[in-house]
């Protein structure tokens, strides 16, 4: 088992998974850490895809996003990228296990902390695939991507944060990263 495990069915540690609780009536906050078991799997439709392998409690970190920061004029076009401000972008050869996590309309991880580092949004079942509304993280005009998730909330196409509905970011700024939850989005 390792952190940079890519083939299929390989069991793998993503790092610590820590959750941050309340344990006495002075509200201190302790975290708990242990290291999330995940597995990467074929999928249907998408790929391979990253899977949970043990139950992941709501509220635990699953995976912290790794890569080089690029500006977009900057950015590579071969890289799996992801943006995580208004001209930078994370981005990585394909190695990393967060390339490997799939988009779903309907996720069981976001941006919780509004940092690039995915946590569990729901109790995450032993084989459950790990998801994540990419519409969270990017703003870039005019990005589309078509939606294989099949979820009941799918919206067929996977759009910029800007091009969203006011409900739709009403919906997920929660779990956006911190330079969605503060941008000024024009509405639809």
């Amino acid at each position: 088992m390792s952190e940079h495990c890519i083939r299929p069915g390989e069991l793998c540690y993503a790092g610590p998974m820590a959750r941050i609780e309340y344990i006495d009536d002075n509200r201190t906050m302790t975290p708990h850490v242990s290291k999330p078991r995940l597995e990467i799997r074929e999928t249907p439709q998408k790929g391979r895809g990253l899977f949970a392998g043990q139950r992941i409690r709501r509220g635990h970190l699953i995976i912290e996003m790794h890569g080089n920061r690029y500006s977009s004029a900057d950015l590579p076009p071969e890289l799996f990228a992801t943006q995580i401000g208004p001209d930078l972008w994370l981005a990585s050869d394909g190695s990393s296990l967060d390339d490997l996590i799939n988009h779903s309309c309907e996720p069981n991880a976001g941006f919780v902390t509004g940092e690039a580092i995915l946590f569990a949004l729901r109790d995450i079942e032993p084989g459950e695939e790990i998801t994540w509304d990419y519409s969270t993280s990017i703003d870039e005009p005019g990005w589309r991507l078509k939606c294989l998730c099949r979820s009941s909330r799918c919206r067929q196409v996977v759009l910029p944060w800007r091009e969203l509905s006011a409900e739709e970011r009403n919906r997920l700024r929660p779990i956006a990263l911190h330079y969605l939850r503060q941008a000024r989005s024009k509405s639809r």
